[in-house]
């Protein structure tokens, strides 16, 4: 599978919202065309909205019937899930929770600059810092991209509220046992804690997939040894393999534990990305279908308000902050350059979307209109 570049495909296409009011799918179109247009411009060579949607200019008429008119929308906005179409794909996220989060956790911004980047998102610290996983059909076969928290962080009172991801897995119309396949992104226990219940596989049928970095040692006992004797604080690096270990084990026992090493095919339309730099391992997942590409970043993006601004800027959770630096810039380049979707866990709900380069930065344009910020971000567009 190649990075074709999207052919043929406007940034939104009729039908796209579906919510219960009619008021709210109008000012999402008008809202997503005059975004396209500020960002994109009348000169663009990129397909126009009028030639993606017949009868534009014929008036709101034009916006409106789509979106009514439809038997399925390639979209669907509900409480915890969101469901997206991509090629004969279908992307559905699934939140699992909402939590604030400190700006302190940024590194690498003078204070000034993160809060400009706050203060153009009409944000200010701490933010609410979303958490989700997502799940693809590709008519074949079903693909979860991370796991959830599973309820393992409930003991931090920050993390109160999390393990929704199962729920709305449900509520989305998918049991936990037609899942097939499960990639993970890294090690994180917001991550991969869902990947069990009690002492057993949540998904009893998948198989699971990362990197070799990322989980080799983990499910290798002679590495674990090793990793942790070399540890400085060898009971807390026993602890936490225990933990890790406790997750993989029911799959591994099972013969359901695969590893990869590199950028490689998994499925049909699925390829993993190797991303490292977040973690030793952090692997993003490219999904490609009939000319429509989306990647899916894991945490290379933690901070949206930020980091699309200055991908150069890290957190205190990346394990090599440089490297988790380049590989963001990488990404966005990639993205930017040929009009893929790109998706993350940590991005707003429901954290997909495109990406634009103009006056040396980079911006986001959400799939979902922004509920916060979005008259300051547009004048930020239109500042070209």
């Amino acid at each position: 599978m190649t990075l074709a570049p999207l052919r043929g495909r406007g940034l939104w296409t009729p039908g796209l919202w579906s919510l219960d009011s009619g008021f709210w799918t109008l000012e999402n179109h008008l809202y997503s065309y005059v975004s396209y247009r500020l960002v994109y411009g009348r000169g663009s060579n990129r397909p126009t909205i009028a030639t993606r949607w017949i009868g534009f200019t014929l008036g709101l008429a034009a916006i409106v019937v789509p979106a009514f008119g439809r038997a399925q929308s390639p979209v669907q906005r509900e409480a915890g899930f969101y469901r997206f179409k991509l090629g004969a794909f279908e992307i559905v996220t699934l939140n699992d929770c909402t939590i604030p989060y400190p700006t302190s956790t940024i590194v690498g911004l003078a204070p000034a600059q993160i809060d400009s980047g706050l203060a153009e998102w009409s944000l200010a610290s701490p933010v609410g810092m979303t958490y989700s996983a997502f799940l693809v059909n590709t008519g074949t076969m079903v693909v979860l991209i991370d796991a959830g928290t599973g309820g393992k962080m409930s003991d931090n009172p920050g993390f109160h509220g999390c393990d929704q991801m199962l729920i709305n897995m449900r509520r989305a119309g998918y049991d936990p046992a037609r899942v097939d396949e499960i990639y993970i992104s890294h090690i994180g226990p917001d991550h991969v804690g869902g990947l069990t219940t009690g002492t057993e596989r949540t998904f009893p049928n998948a198989i699971v997939r990362a990197a070799d970095d990322e989980i080799g040692e983990y499910i290798d006992s002679a590495r674990a040894r090793a990793a942790i004797d070399r540890a400085s604080d060898r009971k807390a690096e026993q602890e936490w393999f225990d933990f890790q270990r406790s997750l993989f084990e029911p799959y591994r026992r099972a013969g359901r534990v695969r590893t990869f090493t590199g950028d490689v095919d998994l499925v049909p339309g699925v390829r993993a990305l190797a991303t490292h730099g977040h973690s030793p391992g952090h692997t993003s997942y490219i999904v490609a279908s009939r000319g429509d590409t989306l990647i899916m970043t894991g945490d290379l993006l933690h901070w949206a308000a930020v980091q699309f601004a200055h991908p150069e800027a890290s957190t205190v959770f990346d394990s090599d902050q440089q490297a988790a630096a380049t590989q963001r810039k990488r990404v966005l380049e990639i993205a930017a350059k040929h009009g893929y979707w790109i998706a993350g866990s940590h991005l707003p709900f429901p954290g997909i979307g495109h990406v634009k380069s103009a006056n040396g930065r980079y911006y986001w344009l959400p799939l979902v209109r922004p509920l916060r910020g979005r008259d300051s971000r547009l004048r930020a567009l239109r500042a070209r």
